[in-house]
């Protein structure tokens, strides 16, 4: 190989590379999740337990009875990271949580779901870094397209 075609090879590797860690989607069963933000950790619904009616409509939305129950099961703050897991420890912690990458997975009325994940949260301190699934349910008014 000759010196240029060296340098091309590299330049599209390291444009390959940035092109990836720019995206802004998260797969999530199957499909693109789009990233979100929440404008108001004080809207979160931490031990909300949803309606039969709600888990309808959500496996409705999803299509996959397993994942309604993942996310009925790890939308609770027990089981949450350490640093998240209670109000006491969330209310000095809403800056914090805020670096969170949101990504939104469903709607169900006036609540919106978003998930966690691990894989796309390493920039966290470890105490919040979720080591499973982790979903947080929100007042549809706060979460937004990033």
């Amino acid at each position: 190989m000759n010196k240029l075609s060296v340098k091309g090879f590299l330049f599209l590797v390291f444009i390959s590379a940035a092109a990836t860690s720019c995206n802004k989607s998260f797969y999530f069963d199957g499909g693109k999740a789009k990233q979100a933000m929440i404008t108001d950790m004080g809207e979160m619904y931490s031990t909300y337990n949803m309606s039969a009616a709600e888990k309808e409509e959500l496996s409705k939305q999803l299509k996959n009875k397993a994942l309604t129950d993942e996310i009925v099961r790890y939308s609770k703050e027990n089981m949450w990271p350490d640093a998240v897991n209670t109000l006491d420890e969330r209310l000095n912690k809403r800056d914090m949580m805020m670096k969170y990458k949101f990504y939104k997975v469903a709607v169900i009325g006036d609540k919106t779901i978003v998930t966690i994940p691990a894989s796309k949260n390493k920039h966290m301190p470890a105490a919040f870094i979720p080591t499973g699934p982790m979903y947080m349910i929100f007042a549809k008014s706060v979460v937004v397209s990033k």
